[in-house]
Order: C-alpha cells, then structure tokens, then sequence
C-alpha cells in the first residue's frame, strides 16, 4: 500500500502544477487586450478568443483537474496529521471551505463564457469581477488550512520543525493579509497566498519521499498463571 500513499501525497504537487500550467495556458496565452476596447469588452474578447482556442480550453481543464487533485491532497493531509486533533480538524474545515470557494468562483466566469455572444460588457465586466473576488476570497480558508495544517504536523511529528513552523507562519500571514484586505480587493498583495502553494509543493513531494513509519507489533501479556 505504500505506493497509493504516495500517490495520494503527490496529489498536491499535482494541484500545484496542474493550475500552474493550465492558468498559463487559459490566460497567459491569449491574445493582448485591445487598448480601444474597454475593460468589459475586453473580456468579451477574451471569451470569444477562449471559445475558438484548443488550448485555452484543454487549460481550463487542466486547472478543474488541479482542483480535484487539491481536494484528495486536503483529505489525505488531515488524515495524516489526524493525530493533531482540534487543529487537524481545522485544517479540513478551512481546506473544504477553500475549495468550495475556488469552485464556486468559477460560476460567473462559465456563465460569463454560455453568453458571451447576448452580454453587454458591463455585464460581462461585472461576471469578472465576481470571479476576481472570490479568487481573494478564498485566500483566508487557504491560509487557515495551511496553519492549522502545519500546526497539527508538528503535534503529531509528521513533518519537521522547518515545514511545520514554516507553514504555521505562512498561513498565519495569509489570514491576517486576506482580513485586512478586506474591500480593497483590486490592491490584493498574492505574495503570501503564494508561498502557501510553495509550502504545499514542498510539503506533498517530503511526504511522497518519506519512509512510512513501521508500526511496531503490540507486545502480547506475558501469561498469568491461575493459582490451583
């Protein structure tokens, strides 16, 4: 069974370089944005260009595929930090709630996509913007996840002091940057958003890599002999 648990521990990796390489392929390779145009046209622009694009397609793919994996890596972490109770709990509570916010972004976005031939620009702009939100958003359950995460690694001893007090600190500060955020969204500083991913990267390739641990045979009772 050693070869599904590692599997499952490189099923963050994947995460990681799913999205990476779709979001490049979905957005980074479309076409520049006509200056003329507006901003709400310009996504109505983008959408057309995305319809028509094999490759902007097979990246959005791509990038729901890293979210399935995201969503296995959640589990198998919290199963393996279970022993750090309340805060392995947290960790599941604060990765479940960041997935259901990244899928959900993508609602107005795919709507967006359905009519971008019957939308006005504001309309199309304001479907964006949606998406660009809870994009932020889930920033706050993403850190919440990695500190608890990494808190509950170092209770139970699975990964070591460098990872484990590294992740506390990383998700630490991605709370505090994403509530203190707040309204001002379009100034969002993803520095420590992004070093969680790291944190996840690194974390899923040490426990792919990793001996799992022997458990020990429980010593049996030696006998106790019934007096006569």
């Amino acid at each position: 069974m050693r070869i599904v648990h590692r599997l499952a521990a490189l099923t963050g990796a994947a995460y990681v370089v799913l999205v990476m390489v779709g979001n490049a392929m979905s957005t980074d390779a479309s076409p520049r944005p006509n200056p003329e145009h507006s901003p709400g046209q310009q996504n109505i622009d983008y959408l057309h260009w995305l319809a028509g694009s094999t490759s902007g397609q097979l990246g959005v793919t791509l990038e729901l595929l890293g979210f399935a994996a995201w969503t296995l890596w959640v589990g198998y972490l919290c199963t393996r930090v279970r022993a750090g109770g309340w805060l392995a709990t947290a960790a599941l509570v604060g990765g479940a709630t960041s997935i259901a916010v990244k899928l959900a972004s993508a609602a107005p976005v795919l709507a967006a996509y359905v009519l971008r031939d019957a939308i006005s620009p504001e309309t199309a702009r304001a479907l964006d913007s949606m998406g660009a939100v809870a994009f932020v958003v889930h920033w706050l359950p993403t850190g919440l996840f990695v500190a608890c995460a990494a808190g509950a690694a170092l209770v139970s001893r699975t990964l070591g002091r460098i990872l484990g007090w590294g992740g506390v600190l990383a998700g630490g500060v991605t709370v505090v940057f994403a509530a203190v955020t707040g309204v001002h969204v379009d100034g969002a500083n993803a520095l420590p958003f992004l070093v969680c991913v790291l944190w996840i990267l690194a974390v899923s390739v040490r426990l792919a890599i990793q001996r799992t641990p022997k458990v020990a045979p429980q010593a049996t009772p030696d006998a106790v002999p019934v007096a006569a």
